[in-house]
């Protein structure tokens, strides 16, 4: 009889930088805990830019201008992530383990072995 072997977990289409992205596929945005922590972050400023807009009664375009400032003044700062990893990427935050705004490091760490291996399409 055989013993089964480890597979090749970089050959799996769900194999992500040591990482298994098999439930964030599945079921996208239902763990909230594999959201990028700066972006999660960004959206709470936008949230709160928001209701200040409509406390103040602000119309479009001048909400868009402070907004687009404040945008600015976010994405000069330090992000404050520990994992942070510069990318070749324009989009905020320019970091190569952004997955959309999934965290590659958030994702569960892949055995190399498990029921949902799927082999990467050839090409």
């Amino acid at each position: 009889m055989s013993q089964i072997l480890r597979l090749p977990a970089p050959a799996c289409r769900h194999y992500v930088r040591g990482r298994c992205d098999y439930e964030e596929v599945l079921n996208p945005g239902y763990d909230p805990e594999y959201r990028c922590r700066v972006l999660v972050r960004l959206q709470q400023v936008y949230d709160t830019f928001l209701t200040q807009a409509d406390a103040f009664d602000l119309d479009e375009s001048k909400a868009t201008g402070i907004w687009e400032k404040r945008f600015r003044e976010v994405c000069s700062e330090d992000t404050g992530c520990q994992e942070y990893e510069p990318d070749d990427t324009n989009s905020y935050p320019g970091c190569a383990l952004c997955l959309g705004d999934v965290c590659v490091f958030r994702l569960p760490e892949c055995g190399g072995r498990c029921r949902n291996y799927t082999p990467k399409p050839r090409g």
